[in-house]
């Protein structure tokens, strides 16, 4: 008898592709022309807006920036999987309660999600990266405090089209001239080399490059193979970024490396924490610290 066949890890990934890219000429995705945010506004409306961050920072909302303690801010980062699996929202919930800001990835803006989040007292700003059966998915950060301005960029998958977005945020400081940017990313999956990924990370620094004070850059790297992880340590040295350790570590896995990630520049890290959680193919990392 033939022994079984198992198919290789990569060939499962370009087997992914193949599927996501029948979906997209099924016409089930939708990739708005032109970049923009949906932003939760006083009152409860939501607006689009245009903030690339080629072009001035923005004020993200009506509401007035408030400011974050430097002696304390916590930080939650996380790959909600589209919220399609079991049981997301209690761990969200879980999240929020612990956090000043938190940083989602493969968000989409249903109504169920926004329950969560703004039963829980969060304001937020989605980076739509596109559409998908009516509803706007992208990364997404949500604050107790309005930040002082914002501005999102995105880039585009070189074999499906598909674009992944990316969101900085900069925050006052209470009794501090400075602010703090936090940058929350999801990075490019499907390429072939590592040029379209280097150049996504390129924007990203470019967009933090002239902000003096202290900086946050985390999210789900996409870092499964080697040579995307040196593009990120190559990031992280041009913006004088450290890694963060974490004390108790249970990071997903892909392919043998970790893809969820976050590196800080001037703050002093008190506490790093990752677990592991059903309700996602990706597991939270919670992290805080004081700025310097």
């Amino acid at each position: 008898m033939r022994p079984a066949l198992t198919m290789p890890p990569m060939r499962r990934v370009w087997l992914a592709v193949l599927v996501a890219s029948i979906a997209v000429l099924a016409g089930c995705v939708i990739v708005p022309e032109r970049q923009h945010a949906l932003v939760l506004e006083a009152g409860g409306s939501v607006a689009p807006r245009e903030m690339a961050c080629a072009a001035a920072p923005v004020a993200s909302s009506v509401a007035v920036p408030g400011t974050l303690d430097p002696r304390g801010i916590r930080i939650a980062s996380w790959n909600v999987h589209k919220e399609g699996d079991s049981g997301w929202q209690s761990d969200l919930r879980g999240l929020i309660d612990g956090s000043d800001v938190l940083l989602l990835q493969e968000a989409g803006l249903s109504s169920e999600l926004r329950g969560v989040l703004e039963t829980g007292g969060l304001a937020w700003i989605l980076a739509s990266a596109f559409e998908y059966l009516g509803a706007e998915y992208g990364v997404l950060t949500a604050t107790r405090v309005a930040p002082a301005d914002a501005c999102t960029l995105r880039a585009y998958e070189p074999l499906l089209g598909i674009p992944k977005a990316a969101l900085i945020t900069r925050f006052r400081l209470q009794e501090r001239d400075t602010t703090l940017a936090i940058a929350n990313l999801h990075a490019i999956n499907f390429t072939l080399g590592t040029t379209a990924y280097r150049a996504q990370l390129n924007a990203v620094g470019d967009a933090l490059a002239a902000h003096a004070g202290p900086i946050v850059l985390a999210g789900d790297f996409n870092t499964w193979n080697d040579a995307r992880a040196e593009a990120v340590r190559d990031l992280a040295s041009r913006l004088s970024l450290a890694p963060v350790a974490f004390a108790v570590d249970n990071r997903t896995l892909f392919l043998g490396h970790i893809f969820d990630r976050v590196y800080t520049r001037g703050v002093e890290v008190i506490d790093a924490r990752a677990w592991s959680v059903a309700s996602s193919d990706h597991n939270p990392l919670a992290v805080s610290f004081r700025v310097r």
